[in-house]
């Protein structure tokens, strides 16, 4: 198995193209980076004086005459593809040529944007122990990188070699902007998308992928496409999320197995939490091709409408860019669920109920001041209780129907003469007094405790 990963090889110059101008319009001045199938150049176009990269296709010696050529072919229609995409997020290819080398042998080569910049697997190595990135922040970074792949997977393109070190994160005048490189080339080296689910490549020396990053039917060998890409890209987001790579081992064989694993690499595995991600990503990294969203944007539109959620999540300590070590203890499930509450509470603001309460308290002292005061109360009183009655409804439901019964005995206090009917008129505040509205309190206190918690949250927004 070959992979395409640029740290495999120590970059030389098989080409001999450093010092010498090719096509008679680029100068090449050194090697940048050197893969399996391909050597980068820095260049210049000699008449724009402009940077570019000029990637030469490295073709296996092995491959007979017939199979060289189907090779190169499938090279240049790619090159073609790719150049018709034209998004922000992918590499521009601005140039194609091939043929003989001033050196020597022919090989096919394309002219490619120069970005100023660096990798996002040496951001994420920089950053490494330092924590990962909040669901918001992480998709925010990600999405140029969806953007790009739905395009390409609308053209029926897929990249198939999905990985930091081919994420490019270009400083600009807009700031820093995700790049996609080495686009289409992967699917180049790869099965062709007419073979049939299950069958061997034939020509399985040429498959591009990186283990740390590989489907499992880019392992076995079976159709890839689209649905290869989103397995990739749940990797890329699992790893910003948690600041560790999903998938480990020493070798190519133990990559393999933690690839196959039916413990899939989501978050939860790494001991973080981040709601209704989870099941997101878990059928993102579905071992079986089938059981995946089958389009790049098919899953970004699944971890967009849960936007709201992940908005207001926030990381702990351990996932702060400042934590200078991991906190288990913080990484709990109510950490990502915690601002929800607060939200539902924020949705009912206001309950009478403590007030009726104290209503009743004032109503049973001025009763022991003055029998008179009572039946002047209880008669104000009366054209009010309806609607202290009807206002805590949706809160406390069971208290209604006693409370709205009060009132009507009070009624007829005012026309009755005798020591009785005050009397009579006392009663019905007694049995008030043994459903007093303290029990609602217990339903408000806890609610306060979730106020500072989003005071605690909004203001990182």
């Amino acid at each position: 198995m070959t992979t395409s990963s640029p740290t495999t090889l120590v970059p030389t110059d098989p080409f001999a193209l450093v010092g010498v101008r090719l096509d008679g319009k680029y100068d090449v001045h050194s090697v940048v980076a050197e893969g399996g199938f391909g050597v980068v150049y820095r260049g210049t176009h000699r008449t724009l004086q402009k940077p570019v990269a000029i990637k030469v296709l490295k073709t296996p010696p092995s491959l007979p005459d017939a199979s060289r050529k189907a090779f190169i072919d499938k090279f240049v229609f790619e090159a073609r593809t790719i150049a018709r995409l034209e998004h922000p997020g992918i590499v521009r290819i601005l140039d194609f040529g091939g043929g003989l080398l001033p050196a020597g042998g022919a090989a096919p080569w394309i002219v490619l944007e120069w970005i100023d910049g660096h990798t996002l697997d040496d951001a994420l190595a920089a950053r490494r122990h330092h924590g990962g990135q909040s669901p918001a922040d992480a998709l925010a970074l990600l999405r140029p990188v969806f953007d790009a792949l739905a395009v390409a997977h609308d053209e029926g393109v897929a990249h198939r070699d999905l990985k930091p070190a081919n994420i490019m994160l270009a400083r600009t005048r807009q700031g820093i902007e995700p790049k996609l490189l080495d686009f289409g080339i992967a699917k180049s080296m790869s099965d062709d998308e007419s073979a049939p689910s299950g069958a061997t490549a034939t020509r399985t020396e040429l498959r591009a992928y990186t283990p740390a990053y590989a489907a499992s039917e880019q392992i076995g060998s079976t159709r890839t496409g689209p649905w290869t890409d989103v397995h990739a890209l749940a990797l890329l987001l699992t790893e910003v999320l948690t600041d560790q790579a999903p998938i480990r081992g020493d070798d190519s064989t133990a990559l393999t197995v933690d690839a196959l694993s039916p413990l899939r690499p989501t978050p939860a595995k790494f001991g973080l939490d981040v709601g209704p991600w989870e099941p997101i990503l878990a059928r993102a990294l579905a071992l079986r091709p089938a059981e995946r969203f089958q389009h790049a944007r098919e899953f970004l539109q699944a971890l967009d409408a849960t936007s709201p959620v992940s908005a207001t999540w926030r990381p702990s300590a351990r996932w702060s860019s400042h934590a200078t070590g991991p906190d288990p203890s913080a990484v709990t499930t109510p950490r990502a669920s915690a601002p929800l509450a607060p939200v539902a509470v924020a949705s009912h603001p206001t309950s009478p109920a403590p007030s009726s309460s104290h209503a009743w308290i004032t109503l049973v002292a001025l009763a022991l001041v003055s029998l008179a005061s009572v039946i002047f109360l209880l008669q104000s009183r009366s054209t009010h209780a309806p609607s202290q009655a009807t206002a805590p409804a949706p809160a406390l439901p069971a208290p209604p129907p006693t409370y709205a019964a009060a009132p009507p005995p009070a009624l007829p206090t005012p026309v009755l003469p005798t020591p009785v009917a005050l009397a009579d008129a006392s009663t019905p505040p007694t049995p008030q007094r043994t459903i007093p509205a303290r029990p609602t309190r217990p339903t408000t206190r806890p609610a306060a405790p979730l106020r500072p918690a989003l005071r605690e949250h909004v203001p990182v927004e």
